[in-house]
């Protein structure tokens, strides 16, 4: 049916007669309820600038280049410059922008994050805020401890179990997991049936790539899962575990969709220009274009010694999940083509 104005929002977008005026009014006490916790735990909202100087040279991210500046991918960066300037728990609920996220069912170029912080804790506590925030989320949508989605039924009681990228890997391939080499990569790959064209045969970064986008609809299907312990090599600005040699990062997984992303943040500004430049190197290799870095960012670094962890949660993921929708752009006001 064709849409337009006077319609698009009244029109049933399932076979239960729910329609986007009915997810966005949910999507609203959403909002409330995630925004309620935070401001009981004592966290100072943040006005993040949509454009800035800088930005992630991570090769899974491409920036939208305004002049001689980015619209923002996270706020990240900018909360840390303010955790270096005194702020101890603060967070971000506003809109970031990718280039080429069109096309899913799950990404759109122009989405909102949740980013929080806490200075001088551990993720653990990052995880707790994710546990009791998802909680209160339901409550206020009148939803009990089983969250139904796309014909599953997930067990929403916290706590939530954690298992590392090794564990995952080798549980749905049978492959023992010690190091991600590239043979061990490939081995893994092959076990999964995964095509493979012959360049990528020992690009390491790209097969881990493939084999998570494999495994990601089994992840969190009957509980949310932490997946933690993941290669130094996939997070620009994680700390490092120096028993496990592995990123302090953790994310979230519900019901197949990969929902919040946390790591501790890398105070060694030493480390944080390597993983820069050796990303940098990354895209140049893959013939991506050179992103100018956040050199702000690496001076806040310097200044100060700040220990702590954060995360940023797709809240746009989130509202799908708890409304029970497969499309994000059932869940956002105006979806890319409709702008």
């Amino acid at each position: 049916m064709t849409q337009t104005d006077s319609t698009r929002w009244q029109q049933p977008i399932d076979a239960t007669g729910t329609t986007r005026m009915d997810i966005l009014r949910k999507r609203h006490v959403i909002k409330k309820a995630v925004r309620a916790y935070l401001d009981q735990q004592g966290f100072t909202e943040i006005d993040s600038p949509l454009l800035v100087r800088g930005t992630t040279p991570d090769i899974a991210v491409e920036s939208f280049q305004v002049g001689d500046r980015y619209l923002a991918t996270s706020t990240e960066y900018q909360m840390k410059r303010l955790a270096v300037g005194g702020f101890k728990r603060i967070y971000s609920l506003t809109q970031n922008f990718r280039l080429g996220d069109t096309g899913t069912a799950f990404r759109n170029p122009e989405f909102t994050m949740l980013e929080w912080g806490r200075v001088g804790e551990r993720m653990a506590q990052i995880e707790q805020d994710l546990e009791n925030m998802l909680t209160a989320a339901m409550q206020a949508l009148g939803i009990t401890d089983q969250l139904t989605y796309q014909g599953r039924s997930i067990d929403m009681r916290a706590p939530w179990p954690r298992r590392s990228v090794a564990e995952v890997m080798q549980q749905a391939s049978g492959i023992t997991v010690k190091e991600f080499d590239s043979p061990t990569l490939l081995a893994v790959a092959q076990a999964l049936n995964i095509e493979l064209r012959q360049d990528w045969l020992r690009d390491g970064d790209f097969l881990f790539s493939l084999i998570m986008d494999t495994i990601q609809p089994t992840l969190g299907t009957d509980k949310p899962i932490f997946i933690i312990e993941w290669p130094i090599a996939q997070t620009a600005s994680a700390e490092m575990d120096a028993d496990t040699n592995r990123a302090v990062r953790s994310e979230l997984f519900v019901g197949g969709v990969e929902l919040a992303d946390g790591f501790a943040g890398l105070a060694d500004a030493s480390m944080q220009e390597q993983l820069f430049a050796y990303m940098q190197a990354k895209r140049a290799a893959n013939k991506q274009q050179a992103v100018q870095i956040d050199t702000r960012y690496l001076q806040a670094v310097r200044e100060a010694n700040i220990t702590g962890a954060g995360m940023a949660m797709g809240f746009d993921r989130l509202v799908m999940l708890l409304t029970n929708q497969s499309e994000i752009r059932n869940t956002l006001a105006f979806g890319w083509d409709e702008v």
